[in-house]
């Protein structure tokens, strides 16, 4: 396992360290105050459903429950029924999900702090927060979306929100699963898990997901459009004392033949499943290795935890650039014109590369890059009561730091019967630096409570600093941060079953590493209103948010349309001003003793703008109006599911509606041929009970087979995932 020196003495500081910990929950002890298991407390952000109804601040759960509905491996399809929360597909099986929150740019998932059991999972959060790596949906037992000012707990990205994957626990009794399921366009999925006591003190865990796909796209001339995800995870358990040690390992690869080649609009209303001949040779390689200690013990009458982790990542990806002599946009966008017309059918394969003439080379390089994010993290948690006061105060820190590595090169290439070749133009490297960022931060939060009311404080402080190397040009830049963050949230439980909550805090995203001396952090006073209702006729929220953004940033990425000379380049957009409204309802329907109706449905409505007039070269941008929308921000998110369950079967669909996103900012009707489309998509999930502990499953994905774009940047129209389906079984054991 390369590259983990820094986590291991991070492991041994912990070994030594005094006891620390995450979540304010006291392990369940004997008579002697021993810990009855060794396995740790859950790493939550919300808690438990019905913590999760007296939240400060906006909070959503997708349990165990919901996400064995449907065995989505997406965590795009996971996500649906989050209001206040944006998805940009891509690939249509969510390889590299693209999330955004209340009006934050989801190219990326680049403003969402994203963790799994309460820490960072980026390859590199703070120097590059492209987040190209996700944990395996499969493995977690929950996910849970945080919004509003309890936010400023969970940096480096604190705006939008946070989104914390809950991966299982080692179970108190040995037992597993076998989960399989087989489908259309070669599609397979394996996931299994088996742990438990090893004796009074050991305690261990495995897991294994492995995800395939020949894919659905029919590449010209033939070739191969699918892919392979394996993720592996071990946990080992120790008491210690009247506490508890975890050790975590991981290892995840995938090979994927994903492009960012898309059609023109003509090729895509007449094929939407087509890919061309220049895409071929396009290929996405990783390895992510990750090594994690945990220990909790309480602590000074509370509780305390303290995490070291490493994680290392490094992907290549081949794959198609541009035309020499014609930016690929321009070609796709007007594809009549008579040197676009010619350049075109170089890319599809239909005509060879013209020998003598350089302009129609195509060129293709690998974006090779390494990353490493390492640190160490820590939390104390303690209840009190303090005259007519109920405290309870949570303090933290987090030491550190990553850096990435990028390496891009390019060659050109010609079309010759129907094959792509390598000419003789030399290799061009492209790019070649390294960001690396450290980060101190610290935080504290106070749960007061007096009555019915609840107010929440809070208070985060982080210092940042950044260096830039770039090889190519021979030149550095280091830059330095600090920012104050407070905030302060309200519950207040009118009757057992109405309460309101308001909030307001100071959000914060970090500049990435670059040469420009100039960068500025993204700064924005974000303010939310609403109630939460519970009566026997289901559950209901409803909470309006408004941010006002002093200054909007965005990172080129390539995904984002930028070329490689912009890669990590900063965008400041000054003023914006985002406002919306999310609402949920869940309710469970008796229909006589056997039978029940679930019904869920969400909604969120988001309106963002630009305050003032600037010009950028990040293609999503351009040349911004006060007035324009912002990208990647849909205007309406709906989601309905519901269907009958009995004692032993279910049947439930879900619908999702999103009305169509803008790729580059504007005002008006978006311009035909431009943005993403509206669509609405049908799921259907089923679940059969042979056993107590075998179950058969099926689901049909995009039931309607609706055909529909979702994203056209950076090169051209690519579509959502087509009708597809897919049987399994699910063993316990």
């Amino acid at each position: 396992m390369p590259s983990l020196r820094g986590a291991l003495a991070l492991i041994v500081c912990t070994a030594i360290a005094p006891h620390a910990a995450l979540r304010a929950q006291a392990p369940e002890t004997d008579a002697s105050g021993t810990p009855e298991s060794t396995q740790m407390a859950p790493v939550t952000i919300i808690g438990t459903p019905d913590e999760l109804v007296r939240t400060v601040g906006s909070a959503h759960l997708v349990d165990e429950s919901d996400l064995e509905q449907f065995h989505y491996g997406d965590l795009n399809r996971v996500l649906q029924e989050v209001p206040g929360l944006y998805i940009r597909e891509e690939d249509g099986f969510g390889l590299r999900p693209n999330i955004g929150l209340r009006g934050a740019n989801s190219d990326r998932s680049q403003k969402v702090t994203l963790m799994e059991d309460g820490v960072l999972f980026g390859p590199a959060p703070y120097a590059a927060p492209a987040a190209y790596y996700f944990p395996q949906t499969l493995r977690m037992v929950g996910v849970e979306v945080f919004k509003g000012p309890a936010a400023i707990q969970y940096g480096p990205q604190t705006i939008g929100g946070a989104i914390n994957l809950l991966s299982a626990p080692i179970a108190d009794e040995a037992g597993g699963l076998l989960s399989m399921a087989a489908g259309s366009d070669g599609f397979g999925r394996l996931h299994t898990r088996y742990g438990g006591p090893i004796n009074a003190d050991w305690s261990a865990q495995g897991e294994l997901v492995h995800r395939r796909s020949d894919g659905f796209k029919e590449l010209d001339g033939g070739g191969d459009t699918g892919f392979d995800q394996t993720e592996a995870m071990v946990k080992i358990g120790r008491r210690l004392g009247q506490g508890r040690a975890e050790l975590r390992l991981g290892y995840a690869n995938e090979t994927s033949d994903e492009t960012y080649l898309g059609l023109t609009e003509s090729d895509f209303r007449a094929q939407p499943d087509r890919r061309y001949l220049a895409s071929r040779l396009d290929e996405m390689t990783w390895d992510w290795y990750g090594i994690r200690a945990d220990i909790e013990h309480p602590l000074w009458g509370g509780e305390a935890r303290l995490t070291a982790y490493s994680h290392d990542f490094e992907r290549a990806w081949l794959k198609f650039n541009n035309v020499r002599d014609t930016d690929i946009r321009n070609i796709l966008r007007n594809p009549d014109t008579p040197r676009n017309r010619e350049r075109l059918q170089v890319v599809r394969g239909d005509i060879d590369s013209n020998p003598d003439f350089a302009g129609d080379d195509l060129l293709i390089g690998t974006n090779d890059r390494s990353m490493r994010s390492s640190g160490l993290q820590g939390r104390f948690s303690r209840s009190f009561d303090s005259d007519r006061l109920s405290h309870r105060v949570t303090t933290g820190f987090l030491l550190h730091s990553d850096r990435i590595h990028r390496d891009h090169d390019e060659n050109a290439f010609d079309v010759r019967d129907g094959a792509l070749v390598r000419n003789d133009v030399p290799t061009a490297i492209t790019a070649d630096n390294t960001g690396r960022a450290t980060a101190l931060a610290v935080y504290a939060r106070d749960e007061m409570a007096w009555g019915r009311l609840t107010l929440t404080p809070g208070l985060r402080v982080e210092a940042i600093r950044t260096e830039f190397d770039n090889r190519l040009v021979g030149q550095s830049n280091s830059e330095d941060f600090l920012v104050v963050l407070p905030g302060i949230g309200l519950h207040f439980a009118q009757t057992e079953r109405l309460a309101w909550l308001a909030g307001v805090h100071r959000g914060f995203s970090p500049p990435s590493p670059s040469l420009d001396s100039g960068v500025e952090e993204e700064d924005a006073v974000n303010a939310e209103f609403g109630l939460r209702w519970r009566s026997p006729v289901g559950r209901m929220e409803a909470i309006g948010f408004y941010s006002r953004y002093s200054n909007l940033t965005a990172q080129c990425t390539f995904s984002a349309g930028c070329d490689d000379t912009q890669i990590g380049e900063q965008t400041n957009a000054g003023r914006v001003r985002v406002y919306g409204l999310e609402t949920a309802y869940r309710h469970r329907i008796a229909v006589g003793q056997t039978l029940f109706v679930p019904v869920e449905v969400s909604y969120t409505f988001t309106q963002g703008e630009f305050r003032e007039a600037f010009e950028s070269s990040n293609p999503q941008f351009g040349d911004v109006e006060p007035g324009f929308e912002l990208p990647y921000v849909p205007e309406h998110r709906l989601n309905v599911q519901s269907g009958l369950a009995g004692l032993q079967w279910e049947v439930v669909a879900s619908l999702q509606y999103q009305s169509e996103m803008r790729d580059t900012a504007g005002r008006g009707p978006i311009p035909a041929a431009s943005g993403s489309d509206s669509f609405t998509v049908l799921d259907l999930a089923g679940r059969y009970d042979l056993t107590s502990t075998v179950a058969l499953t099926a689901r049909i994905d995009n039931l309607l087979d609706r055909d529909y774009v979702v994203a056209r940047r950076p090169f051209g129209a690519r579509p959502g995932k087509p009708l597809s389906a897919q049987v399994g079984i699910d063993w316990r054991f």
